[in-house]
């Protein structure tokens, strides 16, 4: 008997003494948490960060760095298959750019205007967030590239038909988010629709009766620098 009281009192005192360090240990870090937190919203707030940085924190405004250099590729994007934009914030929930790019077809020139009915800023660090809708223009050569397997499966593949110029309407729903710094990146899913057409090619006799130009899907993907006017 006295070993095992001897043993239980062990046992209660190891609990004990577990306790309290697990709880030491969660108010050290939740005090550190905080403190990191407090030292972040000071750097930016009180001096630490560049005043066009503090000023897009505390007005949570994407015009504080209005101008902005972005690379764009993707899927049919405004700018082709790789390309270069630059945009200008007048207010937060309004920006108005123009790109140049090109695809497989070639060069492909491009204007675009995106508003953001919500732009918010994140809990944790300081950036901002938006979401919104992008109107885009673009206009290019095209080509439809098919792969035709024919009776024989044999896979040929090339360019059903062409056209000298498409212009395209291209609107897409957008996320972007912006460091206090300037780094900005860009998400987009949408569609590009063809208004007009130019000098039109056949060069697939057998499919070209069967391929029509019509609405394609858009993918983008934007990384960007934002900069003070």
């Amino acid at each position: 008997m006295p070993a095992r009281r001897g043993e239980g009192f062990r046992v209660r005192r190891w609990l004990i003494a577990s306790t309290v360090l697990v709880g030491s240990l969660s108010l050290t870090g939740a005090a550190h948490a905080r403190h990191s937190t407090q030292y972040r919203s000071a750097y930016l707030t009180e001096g630490g960060a560049p005043e066009p940085a503090r000023r897009s924190i505390r007005e949570r405004s994407f015009a504080a760095l209005p101008v902005m250099l972005e690379l764009r590729t993707g899927v049919a994007t405004v700018v082709g298959l790789f390309g270069a934009t630059v945009s200008f914030d007048p207010w937060s929930r309004l920006s108005l750019g123009a790109g140049l790019g090109a695809n497989t077809s070639g060069m492909q020139v491009a204007a675009f205007a995106r508003v953001r009915p919500l732009v918010f800023m994140g809990k944790r660090w300081a950036r901002l967030h938006a979401v919104g809708l992008e109107l885009g223009y673009s206009s290019g050569p095209f080509k439809d590239d098919s792969l035709d397997l024919g009776a024989d499966h044999s896979g040929s593949s090339g360019p059903t038909y062409a056209y000298d110029r498409v212009h395209w309407l291209q609107p897409q729903i957008s996320y972007e988010t912006r460091s206090y710094r300037g780094f900005n990146l860009l998400a987009g899913i949408g569609v590009e629709i063809p208004l007009a057409r130019q000098g039109y090619h056949c060069l697939n006799e057998t499919l070209c009766s069967e391929r029509k130009l019509g609405v394609l899907p858009t993918f983008t993907i934007g990384l960007g620098w934002a900069l003070e006017l």
